[in-house]
């Protein structure tokens, strides 16, 4: 399984406590997050990609160099924010790379989980659709700032709204997918139609009425290091 990590955003809301670091490289417990991450990826996956923009590729290069991860590190020339390719133009660069016609996993760098994604590919090699992690979110605050999931009696994502304003349920989507060759070649046409490049979930909503779609329910916690509160959460809830 090829896996596909995004890391071409400036993380703004971080820099007054990273500065000019990605939120990928962010110190977790004396571990960096995408540590982390590819920790419990690398039994599962074959070949890690990862994109970044120019302004913090030198900062990867090093990092690679060091890791004990092998990963393909890619420069989307990106030199700041106001010229970013966004999450989904940078996934289309990489496929662009590296091929259309694999099934991939597509993680964010920013996000740290304490469990293990092998259901996820179990589920993907038992069904053969794309997959898209899901967990029940209780606040209704922070849900308006989610990926909203609604799931039929077999788990698949019949709508999904980006960030409404009003909920239609409390499952939250969260950035980890698993799509097959069918969704990834969907992205190009999907780009050209002048759709969001920013929000990969508007991306799995357009995908939600094409192809069929399932959700995944996460066994564990899940953090995203987007903003100092859920960075000192990460802090607090991992080891």
């Amino acid at each position: 399984m090829r896996c596909l990590v995004l890391a071409g955003g400036y993380g703004t809301r971080m820099q007054g406590i990273l500065g000019e670091r990605p939120k990928a490289l962010a110190d977790i417990q004396g571990r960096y997050v995408l540590d982390r991450l590819l920790d419990g990826l690398s039994p599962l996956v074959s070949q890690v990609s990862l994109v970044s923009n120019a302004r913090f590729y030198p900062l990867f290069e090093a990092w690679a160099a060091r890791s004990p991860h092998s990963v393909q590190l890619f420069n989307n020339g990106s030199t700041q924010a106001d010229n970013r390719l966004g999450a989904l133009g940078d996934l289309d660069l990489l496929l662009s790379k590296i091929g259309y016609d694999a099934p991939a996993l597509v993680v964010a760098s920013d996000t740290v989980i304490d469990f293990s994604l092998n259901g996820l590919l179990q589920q993907f090699q038992r069904t053969g659709f794309s997959q898209l992690a899901v967990r029940r979110n209780s606040d209704p605050a922070d849900q308006r700032r989610r990926g909203v999931v609604q799931l039929d009696a077999e788990q698949r994502v019949i709508a999904f709204q980006e960030k409404p304003e009003h909920p239609e349920s409390d499952i939250a989507a969260s950035p980890i997918y698993l799509l097959t060759p069918e969704a990834l070649a969907r992205l190009p046409s999907y780009l050209a139609e002048g759709r969001p490049k920013d929000a990969p979930g508007s991306f799995i909503e357009t995908l939600c009425q094409e192809q069929r779609v399932e959700g995944w329910w996460m066994p564990g916690a899940l953090f995203d290091v987007g903003n100092p509160e859920s960075y000192q959460a990460a802090q607090d809830g991992l080891s």
